[in-house]
């Protein structure tokens, strides 16, 4: 038990130092506080970048840190994109064209269309194989055609061959052709399965891909018109609705506002109206077949 005098003695103390101690303790209170709230606005889980605001999905990667989890982009609206909107509208991108040799299907292939468009693609890809070898490779459907008015009308057919099989008749007599499914095959056994079929893709994409250095066998008709007349003929797989006018050319450029092909029924290479000529490429089925590299 503490004596009376000592009890006062060290009331006196504490008086005296009251105020210093006051002084310590609200400084150790405010320390404490100030390192264990962040700072307002800022979240300390996320890391703050003093980096203007780019106009681009996801970070740059000159800012990225290593280790640091990268979080998936959100596509938005207002993301700007150079290129345009998916779609079969003609939207060119300045002007291009690759150096594809020209060939011609004539005299020996007047139905070889194409597998003569594949043989320029294939040169174009380093790996020329020539037209009357890929004539002779490819499949073929042995159905001779069935006609309900005179014989050898085309629009008559009643019966024949399917081309998503195979060639389809005589690709040096009465023939009609081969659609994208049997030609990339023939396509990736001479290129090690480096086929790529582009059908069925909008037209945007067609153009996105030629940008690439690419040129790109496309289905139209001899005239690059919408065809006025159409036949529909049975197949074991079901029936085929074709025209006469069908044709295969490679599509290797465009202007502002031609389209640039290499038509092998002349030989040579055309410019042509893209309207009329995507609107007969839709009509034959948006079957497009280029490389993967």
């Amino acid at each position: 038990m503490l004596r009376p005098h000592r009890l006062a003695y060290m009331r006196r103390l504490l008086y005296r130092l009251r105020w210093p101690l006051i002084a310590v303790t609200v400084g150790l209170a405010l320390t404490i506080g100030i390192s264990a709230v962040p700072a307002a606005g800022i979240h300390p889980s996320v890391a703050q970048s003093s980096s203007p605001t780019i106009s681009r999905i996801g970070p740059s990667p000159s800012v990225a840190q290593p280790g640091t989890p990268v979080p998936t982009p959100i596509p938005t609206k207002a993301i700007a994109s150079p290129s345009p909107a998916a779609s079969d509208d003609f939207a060119p991108i300045g002007s291009m064209l690759l150096s594809v040799p020209t060939q011609s299907q004539l005299p020996d292939l007047p139905n070889g269309c194409e597998v003569t468009s594949l043989s320029m693609l294939l040169t174009a890809g380093g790996t020329p194989v020539d037209k009357d070898v890929l004539a002779r490779e490819q499949a073929t459907d042995p159905t001779p055609p069935v006609f309900s008015g005179p014989p050898g009308d085309f629009y008559s057919i009643s019966r024949w061959g399917n081309p998503n099989r195979a060639f389809v008749g005589n690709v040096e007599g009465y023939g009609y052709g081969i659609y994208h499914a049997p030609l990339a095959r023939l396509l990736n056994s001479k290129t090690n399965g480096h086929a790529l079929d582009l059908t069925g893709r909008p037209f945007s994409e067609i153009l996105a891909r030629l940008r690439l250095g690419t040129p790109i066998v496309l289905w139209t008709t001899s005239t690059f018109a919408p065809p006025t007349r159409w036949v529909t003929w049975t197949t074991p797989e079901g029936p085929v609705r074709a025209t006469q006018l069908e044709h295969a050319v490679l599509l290797v450029g465009y202007t502002r506002e031609k389209l640039v092909v290499n038509n092998p029924l002349t030989g040579r290479r055309e410019q042509v109206s893209p309207a009329p000529f995507i609107a007969a490429w839709q009509q034959m089925g948006r079957q497009a077949l280029t490389l993967t590299r």
